[in-house]
């Protein structure tokens, strides 16, 4: 794979799933799960840290391998071989990197499709299936819109550049700069600063929950244009800025984040309007009079999205669409007549009431007990779902098991074997002295 992908997608960059290395452990180091606990713990500790060097990693490797004795693995000394495969701190320079670190995103697209589709349908009933996922998607992307544009998340101290942040970025985004700009503010503080042709320098102390300096970081700042850049290449990786950025910010009262800095992945207005027009929505109604009733709302929306950064503006919006709505009540002072309430429940739906049906449901179906959706569990998955249970004392054979109790121990099985095997040979002498 490796091969083919460097001969086809000259312009990608392979990598290996670090789940699917950490999932090795247990199979290439003796002892079970439970053995292996401080080993995983310490080796994701270690490789998700993305804010040290290569050279910090090799370094903390090796006194890793050598406090717990296995230096002389061989599996792991040739994943250690080929570290700038799978390890982040070695293509951080790559922009995004960070946006892949497992297979994770194969894996989400074929297990939402495994969902609502099958290997035996029809191609129809996969276009179908396939529909149904999208719309799925399409929804869960509507509602995350319709959060980031209505609702407020929890700002406690109102700092202006984290409004800025709220303004420009999605909710999930958003979270994420929110927590750089709080850490920025109690984490990490500047020990020096150095200015050399409107270019000033400064060295930031990062410190961890206890207020221990565990690493420094170089930034630069530009106080012409703002240009920063700093030695833990969070922007590069992420496509936000970091902690170390924002103290800076702090410190020279910079309070928006610059243009050059907000990456359109992760803006909120990055999809046009009418991706999320009613007009678009699955099974929409293409009824003339419903198109138009649609177009209207989404005009009014779009509006209102357009002026959400400039408040000042929406009241003289509210104040035209508040004239328009007095000059049709003026033309029309009294509601439709909605006494028929059969000819307005038809004028949603879009049918008639009087409508003959011709397709019944079949009879004679048969639901209960047509076979389950379960799918083969094997030998490995049923040992990690035994190892949760706390084993219990088999009374038996006297040992702490996951799989039987003293009913069903082998001793017993074995006991019921040998006396039947009794039973039958003297059955059989029995019947040879007669």
């Amino acid at each position: 794979m490796k091969q083919a992908v460097a001969a086809v997608f000259d312009k990608t960059i392979h990598r290996l799933c670090m789940w699917h290395i950490v999932k090795k452990i247990p199979a290439k180091k003796s002892g079970d799960s439970s053995s292996n606990a401080d080993l995983r713990k310490s080796i994701h500790k270690l490789v998700w840290n993305l804010f040290i060097t290569p050279a910090e990693f090799e370094e903390r490797w090796q006194i890793l391998m050598n406090g717990l004795e296995l230096s002389d693995n061989n599996w792991l000394n040739e994943m250690f071989s080929i570290r700038d495969q799978w390890v982040p701190c070695y293509f951080r320079e790559v922009p995004m990197c960070c946006l892949m670190k497992t297979t994770s995103r194969c894996e989400s697209s074929n297990a939402l499709f495994k969902v609502h589709s099958g290997g035996t349908n029809t191609l129809v009933q996969f276009m179908m299936c396939f529909d149904t996922a999208i719309d799925g998607q399409r929804q869960k992307q509507r509602q995350a819109e319709f959060d980031s544009n209505t609702t407020t998340p929890f700002m406690p101290n109102k700092i202006p550049i984290e409004m800025h942040a709220f303004d420009i970025y999605t909710r999930t985004i958003f979270l994420e700069v929110q927590k750089e700009i709080y850490k920025g503010l109690t984490r990490c503080f500047i020990i020096r600063c150095e200015e050399l042709d409107d270019i000033k320098f400064y060295t930031i102390a990062h410190t961890n929950k206890s207020c221990k300096i565990v690493n420094e970081y170089k930034v630069e700042l530009d106080v012409r244009d703002n240009t920063v850049s700093c030695t833990c290449m969070c922007f590069t990786r992420n496509g936000y800025l970091c902690r170390h950025v924002f103290c800076v910010f702090r410190f020279n009262q910079i309070d928006k984040i610059p243009d050059k800095y907000q990456s359109s992945r992760w803006d909120r207005d990055v999809l046009p309007n009418r991706v999320h027009a009613i007009s678009n929505r699955y099974a929409a109604d293409n009824d003339p009079e419903s198109v138009i009733r649609n177009k209207i709302f989404d005009l009014i929306g779009q509006c209102t999205i357009r002026l959400r950064r400039k408040p000042d503006k929406l009241p003289a919006l509210s104040t035209q669409i508040r004239e328009i709505r007095d000059i049709i009540y003026e033309e029309f002072p009294s509601e439709p007549d909605c006494n028929n309430k059969s000819a307005v429940i038809s004028d949603i739906i879009g049918q008639p009431e009087n409508v003959e049906v011709t397709i019944h449901p079949p009879q004679g179906i048969r639901n209960k007990g047509c076979g389950t959706n379960k799918r083969l569990i094997g030998p490995g998955e049923k040992a990690v779902e035994n190892h949760k249970k706390n084993p219990r004392l088999c009374h038996r054979c006297n040992k702490y098991v996951y799989d039987h109790d003293k009913r069903k121990c082998v001793k017993v099985q074995a006991a019921k074997e040998a006396a039947a095997a009794a039973a039958k040979e003297a059955a059989a002498v029995s019947s040879s002295g007669r």
